[in-house]
């Protein structure tokens, strides 16, 4: 399992997640609103910001597997 940083977003100060990059020790924050109902996004969405300033770590979900198989097309069982 992989786990993701949360980093502080450098306009409005809130925490989110950070979407890994292909710049090595940054990463960028997922686009967010500053008002919930705002149409705008924070002009902090998408900037890189370094992963040492990351706040905490939070875990991938585990993915949850099927107890059995659907039943097939051809299935006479």
């Amino acid at each position: 399992m992989a786990s993701y940083p949360r980093v502080e977003c450098p306009e409005c100060r809130g925490v989110y997640g950070g979407a890994p990059t292909r710049a090595i020790g940054l990463v960028s924050v997922v686009d967010h609103k500053r008002e919930p109902r705002s149409l705008q996004l924070c002009p902090g969405s998408m900037m890189h910001v370094p992963l040492r300033d990351a706040r905490a770590w939070q875990e991938q979900l585990p993915l949850a597997e099927p107890a059995e198989a659907p039943p097939g097309l051809f299935d006479l069982g």
